[in-house]
């Protein structure tokens, strides 16, 4: 969410009256609450310095109950530019807020923007880099009609296809802002040295709150090995084949060639079709769901899986604020104990269930209620919920024979992999 200039000046006086004050420094640290492992939350970031700066890169994440923040003034610390035009870069202050403790949904979020909508239609920004930077992918161009001028709001022009991006994979609009359109390879290669050897370390976090990767995976996703092996991935998305069904006059016609999003289908992959898989990774030991940039289309993935998409996240002017304090808080579930795993007595395999009631979650849960189990198949379903009217047993679970549990405390959240 851009800070308008009177909630900047605000932060900035009472700040200016504070006796203390907890100061973020600037760059691109990204602390991981890991809550398997419980580490102690992130002290509080000095918004007013972050905001004040103008010429450098500035950036803070910081952890308030069960919701990640971001302060950020926009501004790369990597190389940037040359790309097409006039545009300049300048710092822009911006609040961004996602649950700490993300869960999924059966439900796809797509990031597409609404045009004809007269207050916040600009669409819904992927998330934010490690250094503070907008993963912005869509271009906001379309099919025009050469005849009328008229857009056609089904055909939506690909950004990297049409736009001069610098070496980082960014350039800067109309209002001054720097933006990633595609992977900022020079950053992720010659400043992180990510190249392959190792799993990819977490690059930002989406708007849903889970974290994101560049391509370098563990190969096996649910590996126990000391020293992984690790593999390149890529998205599960291709050209069509054949040739549009426009005329050329009120919608494109011509080989399905790249240039509009509507170009590409999914076919499948390792990554599904939000460029996300469940897996373990360095920062999440027992798992976790996430996201991954990939050097193939979409290259930014164009949709979510999670449940809460913040509004801080959306782009237009007129927004409504943020709703994360509230979305993200732990959801009260009547007559959920611990005995709600009594519940999957009958619905899972014996192995698979004695597995799962003798789960270790480490001592931060160890006094804690549980709220809600979720059970998800391998490939991202949701299967079932507890205790819930809405998500019930949508696949036969006593079939499956291999799973992720995510069980919700009273004071966050855990997901691990479970196999018979």
């Amino acid at each position: 969410m851009k800070v308008s200039f009177f909630e900047k000046l605000t932060k900035i006086l009472l700040c200016s009256l504070c006796i203390i004050t907890y100061s973020c420094s600037s760059g691109s640290d990204i602390s991981v609450d890991d809550t398997d492992i419980g580490e102690e939350p992130t002290l509080p970031c000095n918004v007013a310095e972050i905001f004040a700066n103008e010429t450098t890169n500035a950036v803070c994440f910081e952890e308030v109950n069960n919701v990640r923040k971001v302060y950020t003034n926009n501004f790369p610390a990597h190389n940037y530019g040359p790309w097409a035009g006039a545009n300049t870069l300048e710092a822009q202050d911006f609040e961004y807020s996602m649950c700490l403790y993300p869960e999924l949904t059966s439900t796809i979020t797509e990031i597409k923007e609404d045009p004809t909508s007269q207050a916040c239609g600009g669409g819904i920004i992927f998330g934010v880099s490690d250094q503070g930077i907008n993963y912005s992918p869509f271009a906001r161009l379309y099919w025009v009609n050469p005849n009328t001028q008229e857009e056609n709001l089904d055909w939506h022009v690909e950004a990297d296809f049409t736009l001069a991006m610098d070496l980082n994979g960014g350039h800067v609009n109309n209002v001054s802002r720097y933006h990633y359109h595609n992977i900022p390879t020079d950053y992720f290669t010659n400043d992180l040295n990510i190249n392959g050897t190792k799993h990819s370390p977490i690059i930002g976090y989406a708007a849903d709150g889970f974290p994101i990767y560049y391509k370098y995976l563990y190969t096996d996703a649910n590996t126990t090995a000391t020293n992984p092996s690790v593999s390149t991935f890529a998205s599960g998305y291709s050209l069509k084949s054949g040739n549009r069904p426009g005329d050329g006059i009120s919608a494109p016609n011509g080989s399905y060639d790249g240039t509009y999003i509507e170009d590409y289908e999914y076919t499948g992959a390792d990554l599904d079709e939000c460029g996300g898989r469940f897996g373990v990774t360095p920062e999440y030991p027992n798992g976790t769901y996430y996201y991954v940039l990939t050097d193939n289309w979409p290259y930014i993935p164009r949709c979510f899986k999670g449940k809460y998409v913040d509004n801080s996240f959306q782009i237009s002017p007129g927004c409504p604020d943020s709703t994360a304090a509230q979305d993200c808080s732990s959801v009260a579930v009547t007559s959920i104990n611990a005995s709600v795993f009594e519940d999957l007595k009958n619905k899972l395999d014996t192995k698979l269930y004695h597995k799962l009631n003798t789960l270790d979650y480490g001592s931060r849960y160890a006094e804690s209620k549980i709220n809600q189990i979720k059970i998800y198949t391998t490939n991202g379903t949701l299967a079932y919920t507890s205790n819930s009217t809405n998500e019930l047993n949508k696949t036969e679970i006593i079939d499956l024979k291999s799973f992720y549990i995510q069980v919700d405390f009273s004071n966050g959240s855990i997901t691990k992999k479970i196999t018979a």
